[in-house]
């Protein structure tokens, strides 16, 4: 009897002394493999496990020389806990066998593993909150003694698996939102790239790749990587200036250019990360900018001659007349009203088709001859207006003289004949710093019916003033 008490003590001395020794080793900023690892070491456990529910998830962890998975600790508890359903345990030991109730017959842990304890994880509540598991490959007598021992591991432990596991979940989350972002940053349809102060390419998504036509690879090779995208010198300087001295918040238009030397025309905005670098986000409108200016000369032109259409050429007459003063002569310009002479019969002699094609044949002829910074507008049917800079009465009738001359040596070919058109004119002087569009337009309608009264094929320059 003595001498089973004494072993029992020389037990008891080892276990409080591994205890002793395991303690300072435990703390909450390893991981929880590398906490069941270090308790294996040092109770001389085969097999080490933690079972925390968290946030209604099962969370098993495992560690030793006997592979065991999740499945199987779920197994293994839910036969424990049907057996002992009462909740008053705390902690239960197998003195044998405790393989053959954890695997199944073909697991090597199967006939390996003997002895075992299993203790719960309480809440300061009282609410179990997981379980802890050690097992032995020998048949320990001293199992009493390393329960109590267990009882206190795990009371030291609760806290620090809570704590590893919340730190875990803060970490794979973390993870999850980096990764999920990395892949965002990669496959988002918008520009997203950085350069460092040392003008170093350190992002370069795919998007980016795809609109500039440059790899990554390639513009962390060259000396000068933004130059690749601003050739001029001055739009480069701003450029940085705008990146590194003075980031832009909102999204303003540059023209960068690609590997190709196409132009393009994007919208890039800055922000300036925690770390005092610079992410650049932007968007590519070049499909855009040429869309809207397609649609801006579609909204302005003659859909047939090409010219601009009545409310363009007169918005242009507007801006014209307030441009021009008494004083500065250099913003004198002439208003030239033109009327091809007898379209009502090319149309019905010819057909609309052939008259269309006189349109066409006229405005090219004219704008042949005019100067540039005239504008060229059709105001009716057959019925032209040109705004010719920097021009006087002469001016205007001499360009009348030149375009007749061109309609006859360049005559409008219809299959193998040949139709030269005519036309009459009413030109209009402004030098006065008129104002009244109407009142011009009246005076040039005016005087090219006294063309037309005169015998058509004639150019008549206004003589009153409004």
């Amino acid at each position: 009897m003595k001498e089973k008490k004494r072993e029992i003590v020389n037990d008891s001395m080892q276990a409080l002394h591994a205890l002793a020794k395991l303690m300072p080793q435990l703390n909450n900023l390893c991981s929880l493999a590398e906490m069941l690892e270090t308790i294996n070491g040092a109770l001389g456990s085969t097999l080490a496990w933690v079972s925390v529910d968290n946030d209604s998830i099962q969370r098993v962890e495992c560690a030793g020389e006997v592979t065991c998975h999740s499945f199987e600790v779920a197994d293994f508890l839910a036969g424990t806990l049907l057996q002992r359903h009462h909740r008053s345990w705390r902690v239960v030991y197998w003195k044998e066998n405790i393989g053959q109730a954890l695997f199944p017959p073909q697991h090597p842990g199967y006939s390996q593993l003997q002895s075992g304890v299993l203790c719960k994880l309480s809440t300061q509540d009282g609410h179990c909150s997981g379980y802890f598991f050690l097992a032995f490959d020998e048949k320990l007598s001293s199992l009493p003694i390393l329960k109590n021992i267990v009882v206190v591991l795990v009371e030291k432990l609760k806290d620090y698996f809570d704590e590893i596991i919340a730190r875990e979940k803060t970490a794979q989350e973390m993870q999850r939102v980096v990764t999920q972002y990395k892949t965002l940053f990669e496959r988002a349809p918008v520009l997203m790239n950085s350069f460092d102060r040392h003008n170093r390419c350190v992002l370069w998504n795919a998007e980016c790749e795809k609109v500039f036509g440059w790899s990554m690879a390639e513009i962390s090779a060259h000396a000068d990587p933004l130059a690749l995208f601003y050739p001029d010198p001055e739009e480069r300087r701003r450029v940085r200036e705008s990146v590194h001295i003075s980031p832009l918040k909102d999204m303003y238009e540059w023209h960068p250019v690609r590997k190709d030397g196409t132009p393009l025309t994007i919208l890039w905005s800055n922000i300036l990360l925690p770390d005092n670098s610079i992410l650049n986000i932007g968007l590519d409108i070049t499909e855009r900018k040429k869309a809207e200016q397609q649609l801006a000369v579609k909204a302005t032109t003659d859909d047939l001659t090409g010219c601009f259409n009545r409310s363009a050429i007169l918005q242009r007459l507007k801006l014209a007349l307030a441009a021009s003063s008494r004083q500065d002569a250099s913003s004198h310009f002439c208003v030239l009203m033109f009327d091809l002479d007898y379209f009502k019969q090319i149309n019905d002699e010819w057909g609309h088709q052939v008259g269309d094609a006189a349109l066409i044949h006229f405005c090219d002829r004219l704008r042949e001859l005019s100067p540039t910074g005239s504008a060229l507008g059709r105001v009716g049917g057959e019925e032209f207006l040109l705004l010719l800079a920097r021009a006087d009465g002469t001016a205007a009738t001499l360009l009348s003289a030149r375009l007749r001359a061109a309609l006859i040596t360049k005559p409008l070919l219809v299959g193998d004949k040949r139709l030269a058109l005519s036309f009459s004119a009413g030109v209009v002087e402004v030098c006065q710093g008129q104002r009244d569009t109407s009142g011009v337009l009246t005076r040039a309608d005016k005087a090219l019916y006294d063309a037309k009264r005169a015998g058509r094929g004639k150019t008549v320059v206004a003589s009153d003033y409004l």
